[in-house]
């Protein structure tokens, strides 16, 4: 596919106030449109998103597949974005800016709804939010159907004091490390460790609830923050011209037991026929194989003007 004309990828700040309405309003929309489920019967497109992503927890995790295949779901994510409706440009959360004033306080809960108030989602566009899929903890890759409250906790120790407002390790995400320390990952694997590890940890654990879990997919935040992730890996992709930099290992499950081989770029991101199977030769680079999209800026407010 030859990418003519990129989609704008920006900051959810930079939205217009019509884009960031219907941004809203067609992800509740995902949640609430029924009969919609190919998994579910009388279920919804978020039931789908989440179940993938409970699926397939130890192929997109903790391996080479994580920045690709979260890029490949992002994609599926818009896909059905515009199926409900939506016409704007896609989004993701400027953490690099909004760590400043404190995680909790970010400007993203203003238009997410929450204040920082722990448990079911109080306030906002999405107050009360429901899911219906949970993550089967003792059986990994499987899901059950339990509707339950989206719930955000706002905290870096929400095991030991969930209602309580914390800090959400705003201090991790300090200007040594967005930028500078995230560019300076000598290879793939390194920025892949360190990405998982770091800004995608801490915002999921901080935020915790359904964040928390592998049906994070219903929550709103997620989208955004993987959008983030996927910024700092093109920034990185970009500074140090390794377009095309992979490697590492993958896992296959098969039943109950998990096989690890080399990673490859013929490797196939499968999504349980939700969507065509990708390789992830087709999603390395933002403009070329299956992919066309441009960020408004990169990392350190550098333009993404490459080919």
């Amino acid at each position: 596919m030859k990418c003519t004309y990129p989609v704008s990828r920006v900051s959810f700040y930079t939205l217009t106030v019509t884009e960031r309405e219907s941004w809203i309003s067609s992800f509740a929309q995902l949640h609430t449109l029924r009969n919609k489920s190919i998994f579910v019967r009388g279920g919804t497109f978020i039931d789908d998103l989440a179940m993938v992503h409970i699926g397939l927890q130890e192929e997109m995790h903790y391996n080479a597949c994580f920045l690709v295949c979260h890029t490949a779901f992002l994609r599926a994510f818009y896909s059905l974005m515009r199926v409900v409706g939506y016409r704007g440009r896609e989004a993701y959360w400027d953490i690099e800016s909004d760590w400043k004033g404190g995680m909790s306080n970010a400007h993203i809960w203003r238009y997410l709804g929450g204040d920082g108030v722990g448990g079911a989602i109080p306030s906002g566009p999405f107050k009360s939010l429901t899911c219906d899929v949970l993550p089967n903890t003792r059986k990994p890759g499987y899901s059950y159907i339990k509707p339950h409250f989206v719930t955000r906790h706002f905290n870096s120790n929400w095991l030991s004091h969930p209602l309580i407002r914390g800090d959400m390790y705003t201090s991790h995400y300090n200007s040594s490390f967005l930028p500078h320390t995230i560019l300076s990952s000598p290879n793939y694997t390194a920025l892949r460790k360190l990405l998982e590890t770091s800004l995608h940890a801490w915002t999921h654990q901080s935020i915790a609830g359904e964040m928390w879990l592998y049906s994070s997919p219903c929550e709103p935040a997620f989208w955004l923050l993987h959008a983030e992730v996927d910024r700092c890996w093109r920034s990185w992709q970009s500074v140090n011209n390794k377009w095309y930099d992979y490697g590492g290992h993958r896992r296959i499950r098969h039943g109950e037991q998990t096989e690890l081989k080399l990673a490859s770029f013929d490797d196939e991101i499968d999504f349980y026929g939700l969507f065509e199977k990708v390789k992830v030769g087709d999603v390395m680079h933002p403009r070329k194989g299956i992919l066309c999209f441009r960020y408004d800026k990169l990392l350190g407010g550098r333009l993404d003007t490459d080919p």
